[in-house]
Formats: C-alpha cells, structure tokens, sequence
C-alpha cells in the first residue's frame, strides 16, 4: 500500500506501467496489484482532475437536496459520476458520508469541505480557486 500511494503521488494515478512494475519488485502477480488498486476507492488508474467534487449522498444530504446538486453538478459540466472532464479540470464523484451531516448538503473538493452546498456555491468555489491558481 505505501508503494501504491508514493506511485500515485507521484505520477497521479497508477497506469499499466507501474502496475506491472510493482508486481515484478513484490513478486506478486499484475491481478494482485489490481485488486488492491480497485478495492480501495483511493487508488485511481486514470488521471483525475485538479478538481475532485466529492457530492455526499447520505441520509442528511440527501434529505437536504443532494441529488439535485449533483444533477445539476452533472449537468454543467457535462459528466457523469466517475468521469473526468477533457481537460482533467474536474473530477465528480459521490461519496456516502463527509460527516458534515449539520451542514448538509455537504460537497468536498479536493481536501476542503463545503457545508451547506449549492451550485453557486461549488462554482464561486472553484472561480476563485482558479484564480488564485492563475495568480501565482
């Protein structure tokens, strides 16, 4: 596992390359290393986005109108679940519980929280963080 997240630092994700390399220094087999990759919901052998939108679908959130933010989520960005824009921009994904539950809907993108999700909310968001991102 150490080895897989030091990879995927590095490079982003975990593509066929690594995975066959991995195998041959843990003298394990290739199906090995892809199992564990696709168990944990971490590990990832695609480039994701700069951006990973997290939706929370649980109970709370849910009752709060969770899913149409992500619908709407979907929508703009012309993404389904699990899929990753054309020019790895955003990430969208759903997630069963951020424990922000007092502030539903909640969304995450990349490592902040957001309570009391909206839309507006989320692309204010990333506008600003873009901009600061083009600053630098």
């Amino acid at each position: 596992m150490p080895a897989l997240h030091a990879v995927q630092k590095e490079l982003g994700h975990l593509d066929n390359e690594c995975i066959k390399t991995l195998a041959k220094s843990f003298n394990i087999s290739n199906a090995e290393v892809i199992d564990v990759i696709t168990y944990y919901d971490d590990f990832r052998l695609e480039k994701e986005g700069q951006y990973i939108i997290k939706v929370c679908q649980a109970e709370a959130c849910q009752s709060l109108g969770c899913r149409t933010l992500l619908d709407t989520l979907k929508s703009h960005f012309e993404l389904d679940i699990g899929q990753t824009s054309n020019d790895h921009s955003v990430t969208l994904k759903e997630v069963f519980c951020l424990g922000n539950c007092a502030l539903s809907p909640s969304v995450m993108i990349n490592e902040d929280v957001i309570g009391r999700a909206s839309s507006e909310k989320i692309l204010a968001y990333l506008s600003e963080k873009q901009n600061i991102s083009h600053n630098d």
